[in-house]
This record gives C-alpha cells, structure tokens and sequence, in this order.
C-alpha cells in the first residue's frame, strides 16, 4: 500500500462514533470577493496581511499566505452598473500576533468595525472592512484556552 493510499482516508469522531473520512472530496474551499478598487484591494491582502500575489490576469487575483498555500483568497473585477455589496461577506483569518495585526491595521487606517479584545472562548480579536466592505475577524488563541 502506498503512502497515498494510507493518506486516502482519515477517520473522525462524531457524536462518539468513530468515521472514516475520505481525504479524495474537498481539497480547499476559496472566498472570492468582487472589487472595484483592485489597487487598494492589493495594498490591503499584499502589505497589511502579508500574503502573496499567486496570480494577477487583470480581472481576477489569487491572494495565498506565505505560511499556508492552501488559506488563499479571489478578487474578481466587478463589472456592471450595480455597485458592489460584499456587506455579508464575513471571513475568520487566524494570525500569531493579533496586536501587532491591530496596530497595522490602524496604521493604514482600515475601518475596526469591532475593537480588539479577548473573548471568554479563548481568543483575541478585532473586526476589519477590506476596501471592498468585506469584514474580516482577526483573530490570535488565547495561551492555555
């Protein structure tokens, strides 16, 4: 049996029942945000949380994270009259140093639309807009929760 066959499946515990899961369905699931402010839109995925450019064809943009090349995120160009609404758009990114993100984020002078705190499950976060109305959860576990 190959290494790849023995990495197929993985199994799980649900509801105290052990299942196997098999690893061949979702390999990775990406957000995509249209924007109509894509330069702004690069300043804030590329220089405030530090990912990289994995593709630009002008009309769509594949952001990854240096440390994880799976968390990855597409801008597409918006086109058409109507405006852009990514007002229900709610994303949850994890970071090892949530003040330091904090202090970048006021830095750029990005919206906080909910101020930096710890919460009684075990993390540290604020929420902020993209350029695009995007909000994103920046978050840090707590040590020891």
């Amino acid at each position: 049996m190959s290494l790849r066959d023995l990495c197929k499946f993985s199994y799980i515990k649900l509801n105290n029942k052990k299942i196997k899961r098999d690893m061949a369905g979702i390999r990775r699931i990406v957000p995509n945000i249209y924007s109509d402010q894509l330069e702004a839109t690069k300043v804030f995925y590329l220089d405030f949380l530090g990912m990289e450019e994995a593709m630009d064809l002008g009309w769509i943009m594949t952001f990854v994270s240096k440390e994880n090349p799976l968390a990855q995120i597409n801008i597409f160009e918006h086109e058409g009259g109507l405006p852009v609404n990514n007002e229900a758009v709610f994303m949850s990114v994890e970071v090892s140093d949530v003040d330091g993100m904090y202090r970048k984020a006021k830095q750029f002078q990005y919206a906080i639309v909910y101020d930096i705190r710890d919460e009684s499950w075990g993390v540290r976060r604020f929420f902020v807009k993209d350029p695009n109305g995007a909000t994103l959860n920046i978050l840090s576990h707590l040590p020891g929760k």
